[in-house]
């Protein structure tokens, strides 16, 4: 509508001024097909991609998929029109008009899913669990209880707020794959860390950061975490996002 009336000639109060109900009811249809696109498409990703985790990452492919979708339903419904309507097939018509309608629906989309995506977030967090087997014993866990996560002699603990400390049968790696978007940091080679776990930064020598966490059940030799200079501003950035008032800071 708001192109038909940049148009002098388009303009209600002009003499020749013809109400675009061709083009009010094609975008109306386009409009009702990409609303569609766009619930089954959510409705997939809830089902087996939001299922397992839900981050930012995977929001955006959301995004992006059924901009995709939109995409390659545009291009033929764009053809079919002009050939009903007896016009030349135009490329630039084409693209202005594709880009205008991903823009708008990449606005639309996250102003509607947004919130929706947040909320399966928060569900995550309050209801993610670990499934840890130790020998013939399986213990859950809930992720939002997990401090931090260590290995000490090829074998990775969970240390959760209540002082527990669990041996699982995971590599630091896997855990770490296990709780992506859950607000983990691999603060050095043998530690991941919640930023609740955090008591105490201190720079060091070399642009490097010391790490004090609490409670502290690792090995001796361990007691001290160490993130490197090449970490040190991803983790500050990370630190400080997650909390609004930081702990200790000594420099």
């Amino acid at each position: 509508m708001a192109n038909h009336l940049t148009n002098a000639e388009h303009f209600p109060l002009n003499e020749s001024y013809r109400f675009p109900l061709y083009g009010i009811v094609t975008s109306i249809c386009l409009g009702l097909v990409i609303l569609v696109i766009t619930e089954l498409t959510y409705s997939y990703f809830t089902r087996h991609i939001f299922k397992e985790n839900v981050t930012l990452k995977l929001a955006l492919r959301f995004l992006f998929t059924t901009l995709g979708i939109i995409t390659l339903i545009y291009i033929p419904v764009f053809y079919v029109a002009a050939i009903i309507n007896g016009d030349n097939f135009n490329l630039y018509a084409l693209s202005i008009g594709l880009l205008i309608t991903l823009a708008i629906c990449a606005i639309l989309i996250t102003i509607a899913y947004a919130l929706e995506i947040y909320s399966l977030y928060k569900n995550q967090l309050e209801q993610g669990t670990l499934l840890i087997q130790n020998g013939n014993r399986k213990k859950v866990v809930p992720i939002k209880d997990v401090l931090y996560g260590y290995s000490a002699n090829k074998v990775v603990y969970l240390v959760e707020e209540n002082n527990t400390i669990t041996a699982t049968d995971f590599t630091l790696q896997t855990l770490e794959e296990k709780l992506e978007g859950f607000s983990f940091f691999r603060a050095s080679r043998n530690v991941l860390l919640q930023h609740r776990a955090v008591k105490e930064i201190k720079a060091i020598e070399n642009g490097k950061l010391s790490v004090r966490i609490q409670p502290n059940f690792l090995e001796q030799e361990q007691l001290k975490i160490v993130v490197s200079r090449y970490k040190k501003k991803e983790f500050m950035l990370w630190f400080e996002n997650r909390i609004p008032v930081l702990s200790t800071i000594e420099v």
